[in-house]
């Protein structure tokens, strides 16, 4: 359940993002001002070159603004170094790609318990909660399969049950259900919304009108600027 009356968890005034090749300068990000606060279900919408994949990887401190503040927590998180940043990650986020990006020579209790050597938990211990994990993803019985013997679906839950294995802040996914079809695509997004009752907090880049309809708030950004910032009628999977 959100949290209407605590401060913002993310905090942007005046992010921008500038890359820079040669003579040539592009804005990507132009003056992005943000609040999203814990338990939130947020999804970012727009045309390819929108500036959503960029603006999803300054939420998750894969990068960095070139200028603006961004707070997380109420800290400061603009100007850390790369080292500082990994930690963040590590520390309080997860993160679900289009693309599964399993190890195919670990089984899937395995894969889930990997960003958990870093935690200082045993080998026992991270086995124990990466079965408990996949078992709240559906995949309590493929606990010692490899991602081959998994569907395209069954991995992507994988996946995030390894996002998950660190018990983040913040859920990142970027375009999850981009190599999935419509059938099992809506299956990991209908768990999406079970992770968000359970008080998960999601940000969800996609392009997908059915995607962001089960968001309860949507985002959409046009070259670089968010155009319009919405509370949505969440539409009940079935």
């Amino acid at each position: 359940m959100m949290d209407t009356t605590a401060a913002p968890l993310i905090q942007l005034e005046s992010v921008t993002k500038v890359y820079t090749t040669g003579a040539i300068r592009y804005e990507v990000l132009k003056g992005i001002d943000l609040a999203v606060r814990r338990g939130e279900y947020l999804a970012l919408t727009g045309a390819s070159g929108s500036g959503k994949s960029t603006l999803l990887n300054i939420l998750g401190c894969l990068d960095v603004p070139t200028s603006g503040h961004y707070r997380l927590a109420g800290e400061e998180v603009s100007r850390k170094t790369d080292l500082e940043l990994a930690h963040i990650r590590n520390r309080l986020f997860g993160f679900v790609f289009q693309s599964f990006n399993l190890l195919s020579r670990y089984t899937a209790e395995e894969n889930v318990a990997l960003p958990m050597t870093y935690g200082g938990l045993g080998r026992r211990e991270r086995l124990e909660k990466s079965r408990r994990l996949l078992a709240r993803v559906g995949l309590g019985d493929f606990t010692r399969h490899y991602p081959t013997e998994l569907s395209g679906g069954m991995q992507q839950r994988v996946a995030i049950a390894r996002a998950l294995a660190n018990d983040p802040a913040v859920l990142f996914a970027d375009e999850p259900t981009g190599n999935l079809d419509s059938k099992t695509g809506m299956e990991i997004i209908t768990l999406f919304g079970q992770l968000n009752t359970e008080g998960v907090t999601l940000i969800v880049v996609t392009h997908d009108t059915r995607v962001a309809s089960h968001a309860r708030r949507v985002l959409s950004l046009s070259d670089g600027r968010i155009i319009k910032d919405e509370q949505n009628t969440v539409v009940e999977s079935t």
